[in-house]
């Protein structure tokens, strides 16, 4: 069985602004062919190292807690809104009455009878 080599990578320079445009693509170009040769050897940088580490864990919780309580909890409900025909018609069984400034008002009304929608 063949030893797995490790990936050698030239790391990024700490200032961005020390690479020039060809030479960024170039090493994009290097890791994006590692990844896409099908290779299951992972590539492991200092970012993702950071990320999957405790503490970096941490600090990413913590941030979000920080957020949470500067701006409030993200709702990411999705609500969905349809227009419909607000008339009441005879066959409906109940009829709903909804008192927006005072939700506590707001009342079901049920249809006596054994009457059944067609």
């Amino acid at each position: 069985m063949d030893p797995i080599e490790p990936l050698s990578f030239e790391v990024p320079p700490f200032d961005p602004e020390e690479w020039t445009d060809e030479r960024w693509l170039e090493w994009l170009k290097a890791t994006d062919d590692v990844r896409a040769s099908g290779t299951d050897v992972p590539v492991t940088t200092l970012a993702s190292r950071v990320v999957r580490s405790a503490p970096g864990q941490m600090l990413g919780q913590a941030m979000i807690g920080m957020a949470q309580a500067i701006y409030g909890r993200q709702d990411d409900e999705i609500v969905i809104v349809v227009e419909g025909n607000s008339e009441p018609h005879e066959h409906e069984l109940f009829t709903i009455r909804l008192d927006l400034d005072h939700p506590e008002r707001s009342s079901v009304v049920f249809k006596s009878g054994s009457e059944s929608p067609d």
